[in-house]
């Protein structure tokens, strides 16, 4: 069973990191100098990483494994992604993988809290062995 704190730290950076990249595709285009374009590309790529950390450490119970998979996850995707990159342009694939880690993300925030509230309408009930 998945840790909910790793999984609820996966899902807000994951939804921070697709945000900032989703933006990032409107200022890379612009006539400026580009310091907002990359600023959420680092801040995307940073958060992005948190979460992919997480996710991978939320997969497995061990605690040295847990460090493996951490740091594992996130370089794979990101060699995946780079792959990516190299056949089309940058900013559309940063957009497309931020749109997707978006829609991922606040998926699961929602579906995380709708279970929670779920659980808690079950729990108040009437009987003998309700507690």
């Amino acid at each position: 069973m998945p840790q909910p704190r790793l999984l609820l730290l996966a899902r807000c950076a994951g939804a921070l990191g697709g945000l900032a990249w989703l933006a990032r595709w409107p200022l890379g285009d612009s006539s400026t100098d580009g310091a907002a374009a990359d600023a959420t590309y680092w801040l995307g790529l940073v958060a992005l990483a948190v979460s992919l950390a997480a996710y991978g450490a939320a997969l497995v119970k061990v605690a040295w494994l847990q460090v493996v998979v951490a740091l594992a996850l996130p370089v794979l995707v990101w060699s995946v992604l780079e792959v990516l990159r190299g056949d089309g342009d940058g900013l559309v694939v940063d957009a497309v993988v931020g749109l997707v880690l978006l829609v991922v993300a606040v998926t699961g925030l929602v579906r995380a809290r709708s279970r929670s509230q779920a659980r808690a309408g079950r729990r108040t009930g009437t009987g003998a062995h309700t507690r």
